[in-house]
């Protein structure tokens, strides 16, 4: 009786330890089907983004080609009045079947040169961009003791002492500035890091020194109206109705104060400057019916890829000097 008894509790003993062993096999094959279906929605995931960023980028193209293309077709005959008139500076729209494409054009005559220095302009954008009236003198000093061949100081000025003392350190170039997003070299210019793209206000490629009025990226605009967006739309309306703008016109959209600020660093021709600047944006699967869900605050904006690029125009040819392409 006691034999028995003891054979049953081993027997009850194996079938429950087997039981646990069933156990723990099934949590083992749970996890490890968990992580192969995590594994494989990470790779579609993966798939979707690389496909999305592609198309995107390939709309972004298709849009510097579209704004060329627009920038040198002069047909004899206009196919409609929207065609007409191509608009530097303008925010196109244009749908395709894989999304959306934006692009403006402008010429390089409606920025701000680092290397022909508009002191009064650049003051104006920096008390735009809300630095300090101290702060803006050292920019300024600095920004010229960037450029100069010497190592003597300006009052609020940075020489290579200046750099050499700074926890990562460089050297100035003491020299003409090649490239706009220098400017964030500079000694002083720290807090505008991040608010803005070099080539969104900057240029190298600008021999008059002042601001061509018809043609400004949309980051010009927001300086120049202090981000009005009455006096902005104004703009370009104008535009659509007069192509060209005058002085007189300029001061009816910026008004008398902001005008009398800004008029001597203003121009209303790009002159010969053969400089251009195409920015692109592509947004896969977006289309009219997103687009306006969005505008309306429906619908979050998706990530665009961007493209930014600058050319010389001399008749039909194009060379080219830079090529960017990035998330916005």
């Amino acid at each position: 009786m006691i034999i028995g008894t003891t054979k049953g509790w081993e027997s009850t003993r194996q079938q429950g330890f087997a039981l646990v062993v069933v156990i723990v096999i099934m949590l083992l094959i749970s996890f490890l089907a968990a992580q192969l279906i995590l594994n494989v929605r990470t790779e579609l995931r993966v798939a979707f983004n690389a496909k999305t960023q592609a198309a995107g980028l390939c709309l972004a193209e298709g849009g510097v080609n579209l704004g060329l293309f627009r920038l040198l077709d002069k047909p004899v005959e206009y196919i409609n009045e929207d065609y007409e008139k191509f608009l530097e500076g303008y925010q196109y729209n244009t749908f395709l079947e894989t999304g959306l494409l934006t692009y403006y054009v402008v010429n390089e005559s409606g920025k701000l040169d680092l290397n022909k220095l508009n002191k009064p302009l650049l003051e104006l954008f920096l008390e735009y961009m809300k630095i300090e009236p101290d702060q803006r003198e050292v920019i300024i000093d600095s920004l010229l003791d960037w450029e100069d061949s010497d190592d003597l100081h300006r009052l609020n000025g940075a020489e290579l002492d200046t750099y050499q003392d700074l926890d990562d350190p460089y050297i100035p170039r003491n020299g003409k500035i090649m490239d706009p997003s220098e400017f964030f070299l500079v000694y002083g210019t720290a807090p505008l890091a991040g608010l803005f793209k070099a080539n969104e206000i900057f240029t190298v490629h600008n021999d008059s020194g002042s601001i061509n009025f018809n043609s400004l990226t949309p980051m010009m605009l927001d300086f120049l109206t202090e981000g009005d967006e009455a006096k902005i739309q104004a703009y370009h309306e104008a535009q659509v109705l007069y192509d060209n703008l005058t002085q007189e016109q300029a001061r009816q959209i910026l008004g008398d104060e902001r005008f009398d600020q800004c008029s001597a660093g203003l121009t209303y021709s790009s002159g010969n400057n053969r400089y251009y600047s195409i920015v692109a944006y592509g947004e896969a699967g977006v289309d009219a019916e997103t687009l306006a869900a969005r505008e309306s605050g429906n619908n979050k904006k998706t990530a665009a890829v961007e493209v930014r690029t600058l050319f010389e125009l001399r008749g039909t040819k194009v060379n080219y000097f830079a090529w960017e392409e990035g998330l916005s």
